[in-house]
């Protein structure tokens, strides 16, 4: 820590906000505030990506929703957080929390924290709204996902697909063109 600048940062982070409503159970019907750990609005420090999954599920870490003395680390679904940025960490007990380190250890963590870019890059991608398209002619895996509201035309391997439908579960394209309505004949 200097006098001017206040303390060093430790490295970089991408941070979320816990979603006030959270749906579980079968067909999402049961609505919850928040989650169990977490409550509705906690900041969240996400770790880097473990898994191959495409980020669907995150390691986390919080204060405790009956416990805000200490940080603790957990995985969860990344659709249970929102409004996604890249923050500087300056706790060395975060940094233990998120890398699972011994005391001691953080300078050696801190090296292993999100890179500026794909921090970005992830922040940027995860905010905006996505949802799942079917493509009729094409295998469903891998899912293709497109922005929430779909594009009128999905482009794929020099082939043009037209929106067909779309409601809340997702969008259903087609390599046919929509009907042409017949124009009023005046009379």
């Amino acid at each position: 820590m200097t006098d001017t600048t206040g303390p060093e940062s430790l490295g970089l982070c991408l941070v979320a906000n816990v979603a006030q409503e959270t749906s579980h159970g079968e067909g999402g019907v049961e609505i919850r505030r928040g989650l169990r750990h977490f409550a509705p609005g906690a900041k969240v420090w996400i770790a880097p990506p473990a898994w191959g999954d495409g980020g669907e599920r995150v390691i986390v870490a919080g204060r405790h929703r009956r416990n805000h003395r200490r940080y603790m680390r957990i995985v969860i679904e990344r659709r249970f957080l929102t409004n996604f940025r890249v923050r500087a960490v300056y706790s060395a007990a975060l940094v233990r929390a998120l890398l699972e380190l011994e005391p001691g250890e953080e300078e050696y963590g801190a090296g292993f924290l999100w890179a500026p870019e794909q921090a970005e890059h992830c922040a940027r991608s995860w905010n905006t709204p996505v949802m799942e398209a079917r493509v009729e002619g094409l295998p469903r895996w891998p899912a293709h996902l497109v922005t929430d509201p779909p594009p009128m035309e999905l482009h794929l391997d020099g082939v043009t697909y037209h929106l067909a439908h779309f409601n809340a579960r997702g969008a259903r394209y087609s390599p046919e063109p929509p009907p042409v309505e017949p124009s009023p004949t005046v009379g």
